[in-house]
Order: C-alpha cells, then structure tokens, then sequence
C-alpha cells in the first residue's frame, strides 16, 4: 500500500511544524514573523512535495526556506534594505524555553543566532546548517562554538543580575 502524497505531507507537517516553528521564534523572537514564516516554508513544501519529500532531510529544506523567507521580509521591509533584523524584545510568554535563554539568545549576532537556532532548536547537524546558510561546515561549528560560549557568558550575566 503506498501512502498519497497529500497524506505523506499531512504526516509531515503534523511532525515538523512544531520543532520548525520554535526555532524561528527563538531566533526571530516575534511570534507573528516566526508564524508567517513557518506558514509560508510549509506551503512552498506541499506545492513542491514531490521535490521536498526525496530531499535527504525536509525538516533542513522547510527551515532554510523559512529563514530565508524570514530575511528576505526584513532587507525589503518598506522598501529598505537593511544588513539585520533590528534586534527585538523577547516574547512576553515563551512557555516553552526560559526567559533569559530567549532573551540571551536575541543579544547574539545574527550568524551565532542563525546557526545555533538551525543546529540546537532546529536539531540539523553542522553540515545540514551549513547547506542551509552557505557557508562550509568548519564556519558553522565556528559560529556555534562562539555563539554556545557568547550565551553562556550572557546567561552568567543574567543570573549574577538575578542573585544580586
């Protein structure tokens, strides 16, 4: 028995949209940017689905198509480009991650904040990262080693504020 194409994305989708959604709000930190690129990566898989479900990892496809949508909304924001998103305020109820986690993880610069959401929220290897990004493999586990030791700097901070 083989399963209909529409029932493979429906699967799909019922397993992905959560985990491809929490790493965009937690490297966008803006619920309605985070919910629109979400919604536009998984329509652009189901009209492309027959290329999407033989690509080696869909979850890395979706998640490059969002980020990218999600940046390509900013540089052409009213017409302007711009090099970043301008860095927001953490959501005001993050149920699922601490506070300072998101709010540590906005300080970052957006290459450290792109490729620790892709490898650790959006559980992609460092290889899958980088064909998501661009840049090879030994960049991405680079950014990730700067991005991991900037963030617990910036928890450290967060925490001495909260003790003293």
């Amino acid at each position: 028995m083989t399963v209909e194409p529409s029932e493979a994305f429906a699967l799909f989708y019922k397993d992905n949209r959560g985990p491809v959604y929490r790493a965009l709000l937690a490297g966008v930190l803006d619920r309605d940017a985070a919910e629109e690129a979400t919604a536009e990566a998984f329509a652009r898989a189901f009209a492309h689905w027959h290329a999407v479900a033989d690509h080696p990892n869909p979850r890395a496809w979706v998640l490059r198509v969002a980020w990218n949508y999600h940046k390509s909304c900013w540089r052409t924001w009213e017409g302007r480009r711009v090099a970043d998103p301008p860095p927001a305020a953490p959501p005001a109820v993050v149920q699922w991650v601490d506070p300072d986690l998101v709010a540590a993880i906005g300080r970052l610069p957006l290459g450290q904040r792109e490729v620790l959401v892709l490898v650790a929220l959006g559980e992609l290897r460092p290889s899958e990262a980088a064909k998501v990004l661009g840049p090879a493999a030994g960049t991405v586990r680079g950014q990730l080693s700067r991005a991991r030791a900037a963030l617990r700097q910036l928890l450290d901070q967060a925490q001495e504020g909260h003790d003293g």
